[in-house]
């Protein structure tokens, strides 16, 4: 490994000093051209602009004396080959001496080569001003360059120069250098990051010559902020072929509100081009972090041991650098690294970027007025783990969401969809093994007596379906629900959802009962008793000959207000249901995949059996999967009568995605962490119920948490209002979550499994403080 020193020495020669009449003879004498002389900026060679009219112009270069004959030739000749195998990229063409030659040498008190390229027009622009068009089209012509340098050779391609990202490690020894004490230890921990995850695969990434310095200083735009030129081929070298764009996507992250957005804008206009293999995609942050780092560095050694190097263009935003890096430091490096690995690996999306305010006006549209959540709407374009990003770039705490159960946009996840995706997507009518393996895996954590599975598209299908298998097994069309039950959106289960009930409305063939709940200090004598309310339901359904087909729950009662059941008043329940010939249903579309922390399913943790158990929303993690689980005898049933078939349940790519959920589950011990993190909450919560009297109860069972508000502890009255207040609180502070119960004054908290204590910590830190407002 080539040591810092002599990597940091073309940093320290002193560059050229000619004079403009001295640039002006060269260029007529040694190249014939004659013309107007303009000195450019540079920061190792010297650049001269020579008009010669007509709109003819060309840059006359005076190379740094660190440059020798074979890193010239280098150049020259891949200049050659760019324009040979992409004409059309913007790159400056190489003008031959009078003689023929490819460059000259002058003599000014010492040796410089000079050589002259065609000028390519356009400016320089800051990162802050693309936009998303801009910054992907950015990343595709970086992309068309690497390809064209795809069969580039030369014996001299091995240049070592710092900005090679290979030589990172190598900034430990000048890292004294960086003397705040906070930018010290923030860089050590990036170079571990990099030892640990980087060096020890980077020499097999993909390598070929690559131009290596294609940031915005390199990269110049038109008026339209279209490429116009690629200039400065002086970095060129033999590295990975990804630091290129690399480069792009450092370049355009400064002084943006929204860094990561713009990253990823880059990448997924490179990816059009040239798409990324996976080890690749994954080191992106990683390579990113390392160039920003160098560059803060090194201006850190430049400042301190030649001071006579450093002027304007070698400082200018190098704060907001580390403040970048900073910024990267405190998201979470792996954070960010998934979120420029899912635009690597996703390449485009095929619907255009708007503006929040038109989004909003487009949606009113063609959607009516299909509900937002929040009185300020949340326009969210990627999400991470426990967080949603919106459309600035601004990360929001997701303490709601239950169906990404293991996190938005987890790798294990969306790498298993994508690997089904591109190989197979059909249905259960051919034979396949993910279905009979998700379904195999699925009983072996029900109870032993539920041996069959059906496989559908959403949790409302999944209760639809349990109703058709109830129907058909009791010869009886009678439900039962609890009194703020909501099980879906079909007709059926709309009907069994007294949630969504119009006033005023209640099916005939629908009864309600009471949740069957623990005595609590708010419980009055007006309130019936779950046992008998279930028996005078069930009498009522017998009278009035539709008999009882089922009786369907929410294993937490979630809707009602989120009520873990009292163990013996439920089993008494469900005794009364069976003894009147009527099934038992749970729903754990809301409740289940570890929801409760102590068992995988809801009912396991109610310590009942039941006769049917419908699966849905976090089954897939966001991807359109559930399940209806049963007994053969009751399966037939529906079988027998008319069949059962569905065109996507239990198509590969579901299920794949459906056993990828799984396994994240077992192999992350979830379980055991909703636990520890669920009681952490709660805890914290009985807290704040001490010291604010708005808090009536909390009620808990893993990461399902209930805070119902009261306006009066001793009448109990509800607080639907001052919930609402909490809940756009929240969300002005970048926390989400909801609201549920009969009056909405329950505050409904329910986050992916992946919730960790200080996100806990989070959530009861923004609590605390919308409370005491």
């Amino acid at each position: 490994m080539t040591d810092a020193s002599t990597l940091l020495e073309p940093f320290i020669v002193q560059p050229p000093t000619l004079e403009e009449q001295q640039a002006a003879r060269i260029a007529e004498h040694e190249f014939g051209k004659q013309g107007t002389v303009t000195e450019l900026g540079g920061e190792r060679d010297q650049n001269f602009r020579i008009d010669v009219g007509d709109g003819e112009a060309y840059v006359l270069k005076i190379s740094s004396p660190a440059d020798d004959v074979s890193s010239l030739d280098l150049q020259t000749e891949a200049l050659r080959h760019v324009h040979r195998i992409d004409p059309d990229l913007p790159v400056m063409e190489p003008v031959p001496t009078v003689d023929g030659s490819s460059w000259t040498s002058v003599d000014d008190g010492e040796t410089y080569f000079v050589r002259m390229f065609t000028h390519v027009s356009g400016r320089t622009v800051s990162g802050e001003e693309l936009d998303e068009d801009a910054l992907y089209e950015y990343g595709a012509v970086v992309a068309r360059l690497g390809r064209s340098l795809r069969g580039f050779f030369h014996p001299d391609a091995d240049y070592e120069i710092l900005w090679d990202l290979r030589h990172a490690s190598e900034l430990r020894s000048v890292l004294e250098y960086v003397t705040d004490e906070e930018r010290h230890e923030l860089a050590s921990r990036i170079l571990d990051r990099f030892e640990d995850r980087v060096e020890p695969v980077f020499d097999v990434l993909r390598a070929q010559v690559i131009h290596n310095d294609l940031t915005l200083d390199n990269v110049l735009l038109d008026e339209r902020n279209q490429v116009s030129g690629i200039v400065d081929f002086g970095d060129l070298t033999h590295t990975a072929l990804v630091s290129d764009l690399v480069m792009a996507v450092a370049s355009v992250m400064y002084r943006r509100e929204d860094p990561i957005e713009a990253a990823q804008a880059v990448i997924r206009g490179y990816v059009s081009v040239t798409p990324l293999e996976d080890e690749e995609a994954s080191l992106l942050v990683d390579l990113v972090a390392a160039r920003h780092l160098t560059w803060g560095v090194t201006v850190a050694w430049r400042a301190d041991e030649h001071p006579e190097k450093i002027d304007e263009h070698s400082v200018a935003g190098v704060d907001d650098g580390w403040e970048l890096l900073r910024s990267l430091d405190e998201w979470g490096l792996d954070v960010v690294g998934r979120r420029l690995r899912t635009a690597a690996l996703g390449g485009d999306l095929p619907y255009p970027r708007l503006e929040t305010s038109e989004l909003v006006s487009r949606r009113r549209q063609v959607l009516g007025s299909s509900p937002l959540s929040y009185d300020d709407p949340v326009h969210t374009v990627a999400g991470e783990d426990v967080w949603l990003y919106d459309s600035a770039g601004r990360r929001y705490l997701d303490a709601y969401n239950n169906v990404q159960v293991v996190g938005h946009a987890n790798p294990a996840v969306t790498d298993a969809i994508e690997g089904q995706a591109s190989k197979l997507a059909t249905n259960t009518r051919y034979l396949h093994e993910a279905p009979v393996t998700l379904a195999e895996r699925i009983l072996a954590t029900m109870p032993e007596e539920l041996d069959r599975i059906l496989f559908v598209n959403s949790g409302s299908e999944a209760t639809d379906t349990a109703w058709r298998l109830a129907t058909a097994a009791t010869g009886n069309n009678g439900a039962i629900v609890s009194g703020n039950a909501y099980h879906g959106i079909t007709e059926a289960t709309t009907a069994q959802s007294p949630a969504i009930w119009p006033e005023g409305f209640c099916p005939d063939h629908i009864e309600t009962v009471q949740p069957p709940i623990d005595e609590s200090p708010h419980r009055t004598h007006a309130d019936r008793d779950p046992v008998e309310s279930m028996t005078e339901s069930l009498a009522t359904l017998e009278n009035q000959g539709s008999g009882t087909a089922a009786f369907i729950f929410d294993s937490l009662f979630t809707s009602d207000g989120i009520h873990p059941p009292a163990e013996e008043q439920l089993e008494l329940m469900i005794d009364r249901v069976r003894e009147a010939g009527g099934i038992v249903v749970a729903d754990e579309v809301q409740t289940g995949y570890g929801r409760c922390g102590s068992n995988l399913w809801g009912f396991q943790s109610a310590g009942v059996v039941p006769d049917i158990v419908t699966l849905g929303k976090p089954m897939g993690n966001g991807h359109p999967v559930a399940a209806v689980v049963t007994r053969s005898d009751i399966a037939s049933t529906l079988y027998d009568q008319t069949g059962f078939f569905s065109t996507f349940g239990g198509n590969p790519v579901s299920c794949t995605a459906a056993l990828a959920v799984l396994d994240e589950i077992q192999e992350r011990d979830l379980l055991t962490q909703v636990g520890e993190v669920g009681k952490y909450l709660s805890d914290g919560l009985r807290e704040l119920a001490v010291e604010y009297e708005l808090i009536g109860e909390v009620r808990q069972r893993g990461l399902m948490i209930g805070v119902e508000l009261v306006r009066d502890q001793e009448t109990w009255e509800p607080a639907p209002n001052e919930a609402t207040a909490i809940v756009n609180g929240l969300r002005q502070r970048r926390i989400l979550i909801g609201s549920t119960g009969q009056y909405s004054n329950v505050l409904k908290i329910r986050p992916p499994l992946v919730f960790e204590k200080e996100h806990a910590d989070r959530l009861l830190e923004g609590l605390n403080d919308v409370l005491g407002e």
